[in-house]
């Protein structure tokens, strides 16, 4: 099992984890399958404890720039799990993400888990544009009798509580 990657879509985490020896293509096709799957935004855990992987910065910059996508996309944060007498990839990773999403390095996943759970405690205080409903990919559809239709989320009917 080089590389292992799960995606919960109820919880918005992409899970990866890496063993042994990983060729630098199996990191550019876990790379690729993270962009088809659309989780910009989602919580990222990368367990790289027992992984390997000898990447020269050129190929570090590939997946960097393919995993940042184009446009204005929101980015996860990236928690990095790795021995701290390894771990080059992730650390020159990380270093290519300044200014543009959280990543950070751990030793354990209770530390990583806990940064994560820390960041999200935080966006849900602070709502992009102020406001508690701040999902811009959010969508309204109106029920009535055995009819529904998409209602566009700026004209959502106002809640009479009367």
């Amino acid at each position: 099992m080089p590389i292992y990657m799960e995606i919960s879509k109820l919880y918005r985490v992409v899970t990866i984890v890496a063993r042994g020896k990983i060729a630098p293509e199996e990191i550019m096709g876990t790379a690729q399958k993270l962009v088809e799957a659309q989780v910009p935004a989602f919580a990222k855990i990368v367990d790289l404890l027992d992984a390997t992987a000898e990447l020269n910065p050129e190929q570090i910059g590939r997946i960097a720039t393919l995993l940042r996508g184009g446009g204005d996309l929101k980015r996860g944060p990236v928690a990095f799990m790795v021995d701290p007498k390894r771990g080059e990839f992730a650390r020159a990773f990380a270093a290519t993400e300044t200014g543009e999403r959280p990543a950070h390095l751990f030793k354990n996943l209770r530390e990583a888990r806990a940064w994560l759970a820390e960041i999200d405690e935080a966006a849900r205080k602070k709502p992009a544009d102020g406001s508690p409903w701040s999902d811009p990919e959010r969508q309204a559809v109106m029920f009535r009798g055995g009819q529904t239709r998409d209602v566009p989320v700026g004209d959502r009917p106002a809640y009479n509580a009367a």
